[in-house]
């Protein structure tokens, strides 16, 4: 949906008039449907998303509770190569069981040493993963900016295997056909693919899917990982990507919740995103980022590399490392050589010497970075793009 308002700024946000919510009975089928695949086991290990999705786990287990005993589901929270507090740890796992006499709880930890190989030589996962239990994974479909999409089918394999394995499988993010909402052709999808192919050879595995905006269930699957994320994409792309005809001057992106706590998560706004915007065109990125850069591998890279072609150079000598592809995005965004995009960032978690760092342009409100970018919405074309972590838009021909 589309509202031009009077500053002439036109707002888009995810197309939640286009569905209503679901009901219990249609998430209870799509629970039934994976317990099915998995030929109703006695015992589950069940596999959800960490805080950084706002995956609603915490229904779907509520559903499961009445159709399996929760004394014999073991939880494992897939945190991919994200770590958190004692306390954060804590507070997710409260608001996720909700007083169910769960058996167990486990976070993954992508360094740990206990991780096991899936097949020979192919990648490690988290022990419970491959063990004696069938797995049900819990995901969430939305646009991805280089996996093409989330899902049960991510949370199964990248979220629980070993840092090296996540490495491997993003270093493909530098390649063409990682583009959001692709999935024939994409290197990363085909990737996890195997991956999920690996594991499925000797696991038992289903999943149950979940369309959300923002904490709004509106589409649910259940079956096998892959079954499910080909049920809900068509739905994710119609409630998540929009095309605009012209390529804008100038995008705001919104983004908050999990998807704005720092610029590492923040940083999926202005690349799901970039495809709306002209060559030497403006991007404002409206976020909190209460935990600052986050996680923040990827900056060295920018310290060392002004420029794409020396960022590129840079990985292609020395191979690649895990948040290169943030490093290299930026950089071949706000390059004068490549797309000369300026880049700016309004949110109070963001120091002065954060954005130096990133390459950015700290600024005190939205309309202070765009009078610094000489951008009037009333003569050029402005879009202000609402929770633009999961939000896609691209210009036609883009």
């Amino acid at each position: 949906m589309t509202i031009r308002q009077e500053n002439h700024i036109i707002t888009l946000r995810p197309r939640l008039d286009l569905f209503r919510p679901i009901d219990e009975v249609l998430l209870k089928k799509a629970v039934n449907n994976a317990l099915q695949c998995l030929g109703k086991p006695q015992a589950l290990t069940v596999v959800v998303n960490d805080p950084q999705r706002q995956t609603d786990s915490p229904r779907v287990l509520k559903v499961l509770s009445h159709l399996i005993d929760p004394a014999c589901i073991r939880i494992l929270i897939a945190t991919g190569t994200h770590s958190y507090s004692s306390d954060k740890m804590r507070n997710f796992e409260l608001k996720l069981i909700q007083d169910l006499p769960i058996e167990n709880i486990q976070w993954h930890d992508s360094q740990s040493n206990e991780l096991v190989p899936v097949r020979p030589n192919r990648w490690r996962a988290h022990p419970w993963l491959v063990g004696d239990r069938p797995v049900l994974g819990i995901g969430s479909v939305e646009p991805h900016y280089f996996a093409g999409f989330t899902g049960v089918h991510k949370t199964l394999t990248i979220g629980c295997a070993a840092y090296a394995d996540v490495e491997s499988n993003h270093a493909s993010a530098l390649l063409p056909g990682s583009r959001p909402g692709r999935l024939a052709g994409n290197p990363v999808f085909e990737g996890i693919s195997q991956m999920l192919e690996d594991l499925a050879a000797s696991q038992r595995l289903s999943g149950v899917n979940l369309v959300q905006v923002g904490s709004t269930i509106i589409d649910a699957a259940g079956g096998t990982p892959l079954s499910v994320l080909k049920a809900l994409a068509p739905i994710a792309q119609e409630a998540f990507m929009q095309e605009i005809g012209v390529p804008a001057d100038a995008i705001i992106v919104e983004t908050a919740g999990p998807l704005g706590q720092s610029f590492y998560q923040a940083d999926k706004a202005i690349m799901n995103n970039q495809w709306a915007v002209r060559n030497s065109g403006v991007i404002v990125l409206s976020a909190p980022c209460e935990n600052g850069i986050g996680q923040d591998h990827f900056v060295k890279l920018l310290v060392q590399a002004p420029t794409a072609s020396t960022a590129k150079d840079i990985v292609k000598r020395r191979g690649y490392r895990l948040g290169d592809h943030k490093a290299v995005g930026i950089r071949m965004l706000t390059d004068p050589d490549c797309r000369a995009v300026k880049v700016f960032a309004v949110s109070k978690g963001l120091s002065q010497a954060d954005t130096v760092a990133i390459g950015i342009i700290k600024a005190l409100s939205v309309d202070q970075a765009l009078s610094a970018a000489k951008i009037n919405p009333t003569r050029h074309r402005v879009y202000r793009i609402l929770n633009a972590g999961n939000l896609c838009v691209l210009a036609k021909g883009s």
